[in-house]
This record gives C-alpha cells, sequence and structure tokens, in this order.
C-alpha cells in the first residue's frame, strides 16, 4: 500500500536498513524534504550512504550530516565542496554505465526524487530529471517521491505508474532552477569556431554551462539540425526559437529532440511542459553505443579543465580538485568519432581564473579523463586544432598554436626539457 507521507510527520527511519545505499535524483529533481528526512534518518540508522550527483541545495546539512557518507561520479555543485572535506568518495563511470552499476556494484536500497501529480491514468512524469532514476527506483526496495504540482510533465521514460513507489509527499516548493553565468568575449570567440565545423542537417550534442550556452548563440544561424543530448539548458529553447532544430533528418527519433536531464530556469520548465517534440529517455539510451551509431552526423561538443600536448583530455580533476565529471563525455566523443561524416569536440578557454593558468598544458594535473588516442579536435579562442591522424610532434605544435600566446613559449620549453611521453 503507498505511505502517503505528510511534511510534519515525515520519519524514513522505519524504512531504512543499516547501510543502505540512497541514490538522489539531482538538480531541479532534488526532493529537498525527502534528503532533509534521510539525512536526519542517519543519526538513528548506522552506515547509511547516499550517492548524489550535482545537488542543488545547500552544502551545510550535508557536512553537518556525519553520520551519512557520500559518494557520487561528479565534483559539481555541492559535490565538490564535500570532496574538499574529504566527504566524499568518487566512483569513476561512463554515464552510459550507472544504470547497469545500479543492479550489481551500487545497487540501491533507496531512490529519491521528484515527479509530478498523478495523471487521471495514475501515472506521474520524473519531469526534469530522468538520467539514471527509473532504474534505480526498479532495483531499490523502497522508492519515495516528492509530488509537485510545479514540475513540468515531460514524455518518454519520464513517465512511470505512481504504482511504482513505496511511499509519497507532497513537495515543500516548486522545483530548483539553474542558470549559468552570461557567457563573456572568450566563450563566443570559442564558439565561433565551433560553429565553422558544424554543418547543416548534423545531429548535436552540446552540455551546460556558459560556454556551451554561447556555441547555442553561434548555432542560431544552422538549419535542419538535430538534437539528442545528455542536458540541455535554456540555451536550447534559444535554438529552438531561432529555428535551428527542426530533427528532419535524424536517422532515428526523427522530429523529436532527446534529453536526459533538463539544467534550466521556469522558461525552460515552461517550455518542456507537455511538449510533444521532447522525448526524455534514460541515460543507458541517451548515451548508448548502439543508439548513438545510428548517427551518420553526430557532432559531440564537449569541454574540459585541461588538455594536454598530445591531445589527453582531463574533465574530472585539476590540481588536487575535483571539480567536473566524466560524465558522458567519453561516451558522445566516441560516438562522434565513428559517425561518418560526424566529430567530436572538445571546447575549451585557452586560460583559465584570474591568474590565466594555461589549459593547454604539457601534462595534465589530474586525471586522463578521454586518452589521446581519441582526440578529434580541439579549439580555443585561439583557433581549431585537428588531431587525428596526426604524429605526437604535429600534434604539440598543432596545440601550442591554440595556446594562449602568453604561455606557448613555456609550452615549447616544457617538451624541449622533458619530451614527449
Amino acid at each position: 500500500m503507498l505511505i502517503e507521507f505528510q511534511p510534519e510527520s515525515l520519519d524514513l527511519t522505519p524504512h531504512l536498513q543499516p547501510g543502505g545505499l540512497a541514490i538522489v535524483a539531482q538538480l531541479g529533481a532534488e526532493p529537498t524534504a525527502l534528503v532533509a528526512a534521510f539525512l536526519d534518518a542517519a543519526k538513528r540508522v548506522p552506515g547509511l550512504r547516499m550517492l548524489t550527483s550535482f545537488p542543488l541545495g545547500p552544502v551545510d546539512a550535508r557536512m553537518a550530516a556525519t553520520e551519512t557518507s557520500f559518494l557520487s561520479m561528479d565534483g559539481f555543485g555541492a559535490n565538490g565542496q564535500l570532496y574538499k572535506a574529504g566527504r566524499l568518495g568518487v566512483a569513476p563511470a561512463r554515464f552510459s554505465d550507472y544504470a547497469a552499476l545500479f543492479q550489481d556494484h551500487l545497487k540501491p536500497d533507496v531512490a529519491l526524487c521528484s515527479a509530478t501529480l498523478p495523471d487521471a491514468n495514475g501515472n506521474v512524469s520524473l519531469g526534469v530529471t530522468v538520467d539514471h532514476m527509473p532504474e534505480a527506483i526498479r532495483q531499490a526496495r523502497v522508492a519515495f517521491v516528492e509530488l509537485n504540482p510545479d514540475m513540468p510533465w515531460t514524455e518518454g521514460d519520464a513517465v512511470m505508474p505512481l504504482s511504482a513507489f513505496t511511499g509519497t509527499l507532497p513537495a515543500p516548493a516548486p522545483p530548483a532552477e539553474w542558470t549559468s553565468r552570461a557567457p563573456g568575449p572568450v566563450d563566443h570567440a570559442v564558439a565561433a569556431h565551433v560553429a565553422r565545423l558544424i554543418p547543416d542537417r548534423a545531429t548535436v550534442q552540446y552540455g551546460v554551462g556558459s560556454l556551451p550556452d554561447a556555441i547555442a548563440v553561434a548555432l542560431a544561424g544552422k538549419k535542419d539540425l538535430g538534437l539528442h543530448s545528455g542536458s540541455v539548458a535554456d540555451s536550447f529553447v534559444d535554438l529552438i526559437e531561432a529555428g535551428a532544430i527542426s530533427n528532419r533528418y535524424k536517422e532515428i527519433d526523427a522530429g523529436k529532440n532527446v534529453a536526459t536531464a533538463l539544467y534550466g530556469s521556469r522558461r525552460l520548465y515552461d517550455h518542456v511542459h507537455r511538449n510533444p517534440d521532447l522525448i526524455m529517455r534514460g541515460g543507458d539510451y541517451t548515451h548508448n553505443a548502439d543508439i548513438l551509431r545510428h548517427f551518420e552526423t553526430f557532432f559531440a561538443i564537449n569541454s574540459a579543465l585541461e588538455v594536454d600536448l598530445t591531445g589527453s583530455v582531463g574533465a574530472e580533476a585539476a590540481n588536487g580538485r575535483y571539480i567536473g565529471a566524466i560524465g558522458g563525455q567519453l561516451d558522445f566523443n566516441r560516438a562522434g568519432l565513428v559517425s561518418r561524416n560526424g566529430r567530436a569536440i572538445i571546447a575549451l578557454s585557452s586560460t583559465a581564473g584570474k591568474a590565466r593558468h594555461t589549459k593547454i598544458v604539457s601534462k595534465l594535473s589530474g586525471p586522463v579523463t578521454s586518452p589521446r588516442a581519441d582526440a578529434d579536435t580541439i579549439v580555443t579562442e585561439h583557433g581549431i586544432a585537428e588531431l587525428r591522424g596526426r604524429s605526437l610532434e604535429e600534434r604539440v605544435e598543432a596545440l601550442i598554436a591554440i595556446a594562449d600566446p602568453e604561455h606557448q613559449a613555456a609550452l615549447r620549453a616544457a617538451v624541449d626539457r622533458d619530451g614527449l611521453a
């Protein structure tokens, strides 16, 4: 029987087991009241663990919850602060593998998420975040959901029967919104180079943030693009309104935008609500190699924290700080490589921070996310480096050419001193 919790009497303690792992929906679908109840229950149920991705909620409660251990595949949002404090364990994984991990190695005891109110057929929609939650809900011993009247209804894998859940709770607030900083001149310069590479009728994947927003601006003049992406933000609405996306020439899901998570404001939420042109799919579909291989002109556009002079890409950590993720980069990068007319593009500014540290480096300061064997095209504000099929020495020259001019001499000196490996 479905348990209908009320905020004033919410206590998850009777429903939790010692050592249990809770998988929590991210961003605007994070169920804030359920998360708070889980952290509170951890004071009475020993060994509880929480796997969380890009939490928007304040980090204070998590930092104070010393009875709970935290796990993630990324360092986004509050996770970066938890990692810096030594409170977060990182489990590196491709986004396409998450659902399979939830079947064995990371099998959840509890799933916590948000959804719409049920419709006349007894179904709810997970709304802005599908990701891997459908599989987490199926695998979990118990699943609890906050029902939110302000959650947009999205179709596809987002739609589930309310009977899939153990208990419900009225959501205490509308879904949280997320916005990136406005793109700057460097973002727009990088984006202009990226747009030169992408033809009309291509199927594109691009992420979220100020640089992807600038890329969307640069793509606004294209015609008949298709969208198959992991996450999309408000800039997706801009592309739709500009008439750049029709999905007419996609080999699969023709006529439909496909994504797994929505990072945005109310403007995005209102656009996708009951929108038949958008299908939300689980990550085991959006990032699946067997699905992606159908696209003959697939352009994967991702970013990085650093790129070394041989083409190895670091997107997870830099200088001891875990602030990024593997995410879908490996999945989409490989799709761009195998696509007959596609490309795998890594786009980034050439420097970082007020100190203008170079992001084109002689050696990565963190782990290799995408190996140099998969390097295709690197883009900065200074130009485009074509790396595929080129020797290490040729790659060095191409990458130094798109590094910040102030760092080029030092990069060349580092190669002369240390050589290439």
